[in-house]
């Protein structure tokens, strides 16, 4: 993970393979995960894949078909991947991911559990179970009906046919494409505004938003039922100091400097 002006960069690294995920580079995502959570320096996080050829290409086909002959390591495997994507999903900071290249299976889990999503023109998305023998999860099938509505996961769950940048982006896979170099300028920029909000307006909206698609878990406050939670941070975030500065820089027509954590 690489720390950048309150943006954490956080790349997946297996080119040869197309940054295939293995289980060690599982892991290692969730522990970056759990130190991005701990850091009130990072505003943001944004995920992208080594080199052009690949945001990810999924699970690593050989570590796969070794755990076949053993249903409890498979199972381990599997639990651990759907902890990490939710683990993403879950995070705090708002998440983009920039794809470039091929985008397959879990490569495609990983992307649809940040917020956001921006393709190169190349980039391909393909969920591929149904040309393996095996199952997507729910919680993937949830994100992805979430994204791109029920008939369009369907036709991508049942075929496993690759989708294009341009089609992505017609359905509700991507939010922005974009080619060459304004693919970073893109990712930036979108990055910067996520920094320069309120951390408070991005977090609450963050568990709104979790709490509204329902079937995550999610609890944005130990102890307290999530909608009575929601509500408490709503009625709080008015006599809050981030409202306050908000409003001065409004009247003041300037840019609004929001502090985190507040004091």
């Amino acid at each position: 993970m690489r720390l950048d002006d309150g943006l954490a960069c956080i790349t997946l690294v297996n080119p040869d393979q197309r940054n295939a995920m293995t289980v060690a580079m599982w892991q290692q995502l969730a522990s970056v995960l759990d130190q991005v959570e701990q850091n009130d320096q990072v505003r943001a996080v944004l995920i992208s894949g080594a080199g052009s050829r690949a945001f990810c290409a999924g699970a690593n086909i050989a570590e796969l078909s070794q755990a076949m002959s053993d249903p409890a390591v498979m199972r381990q495997q599997n639990a651990l991947i759907q902890e990490v994507q939710l683990k993403l999903q879950r995070l705090s900071r708002p998440t983009i991911a920039l794809v470039r290249g091929a985008c397959y299976g879990g490569g495609c889990g990983l992307a649809l559990a940040c917020d956001l999503r921006i393709a190169d023109t190349a980039a391909t998305f393909a969920i591929t179970p149904a040309k393996l023998g095996i199952l997507y999860s729910i919680e993937d099938t949830r994100r992805l009906v979430r994204a791109v509505g029920d008939g369009n996961a369907r036709e991508m769950l049942l075929t496993g046919l690759p989708v294009d940048a341009v089609r992505a982006l017609q359905i509700g896979l991507v939010q922005h494409v974009a080619e060459g170099d304004a693919l970073e300028e893109k990712a930036r920029g979108l990055a910067r505004a996520l920094i320069e909000n309120s951390q408070y307006s991005v977090r609450w909206t963050k568990a709104t938003l979790g709490y509204l698609a329902g079937g995550s878990g999610d609890e944005p406050e130990e102890g307290k039922d999530g909608a009575d939670a929601l509500k408490c941070a709503f009625d709080e975030a008015f006599s809050g100091n981030d409202f306050a500065e908000g409003c001065a820089a409004f009247l003041a027509r300037r840019k609004a400097d929001f502090r985190w954590p507040q004091k």
